[in-house]
């Protein structure tokens, strides 16, 4: 192989190696909160890495930070955390984390589990369909006030080894006082005409999420 074209293989070669997919990590737990909980931020990558916060957070200034590291803040508001990822010859690579703040006006949260997410549990059959949505998100201080149906179907909704029937329309306050998180478990007649197969494979509910902390809590 003449040197020039064996010279230019190499660099192709390098190239591709450093713009390969690298399996970075970045991850914030909690991500919905109410103001002024904590979140952990962990993160873990290959290169020179530099974080942003929309707004600003003096617990996490902007700037560059170690390749692997963690670092905890509390919001009061809406927070974008951005980790910016550089590597020599490789392309640079952007990993967000948005964290939602409850406010007491804040809009519905939607819960919506797939018929077609094998995770869902998904179910079908004696006129019914059901699914299961993982609310993970959510911090425990993060309450559920009411809850309504997403669409125009009748939900029998579970959670929190509570029950209860949403209509369109209507909002219950059944499960009032318990976490969001936890498993919510979504059930819906088959409409006319309709089978396991031609149902719509999206339920849905809203829930109105409200904070509340023990009287003890001084955050």
């Amino acid at each position: 192989m003449a040197p020039a074209r064996a010279l230019w293989c190499a660099m192709a070669l390098v190239l591709t190696a450093c713009n390969a997919e690298v399996n970075n990590k970045f991850s914030a737990v909690p991500r919905h909160i109410c103001a002024g909980e904590r979140v952990k931020l962990q993160w873990n990558v290959v290169g020179s890495a530099s974080v942003t916060v929309t707004p600003p957070n003096a617990e996490l200034p902007d700037g560059p930070v170690e390749s692997a590291g963690h670092a905890t803040i509390a919001p009061t508001t809406k927070t974008l955390v951005a980790l910016h990822v550089r590597r020599m010859l490789g392309h640079p690579k952007t990993i967000s984390q948005e964290i939602e703040v409850t406010t007491p006006s804040g809009k519905p949260e939607v819960l919506m589990a797939s018929m077609a997410d094998v995770n869902a549990r998904p179910g079908c059959g004696g006129g019914k369909a059901w699914a299961t949505v993982h609310a993970e998100r959510f911090a425990p201080d993060v309450k559920v006030a009411t809850v309504a149906a997403g669409d125009s179907r009748i939900y029998e909704v579970e959670h929190a080894a509570l029950h209860a029937t949403v209509a369109p329309g209507a909002m219950t306050t059944a499960f009032a006082g318990t976490t969001i998180a936890g498993d919510w478990i979504l059930t819906v007649p088959l409409g006319s005409g309709q089978t396991c197969a031609t149902i719509p494979h999206n339920l849905v509910v809203d829930v109105i999420a409200q904070c509340v902390r023990k009287a003890n809590d001084s955050r």
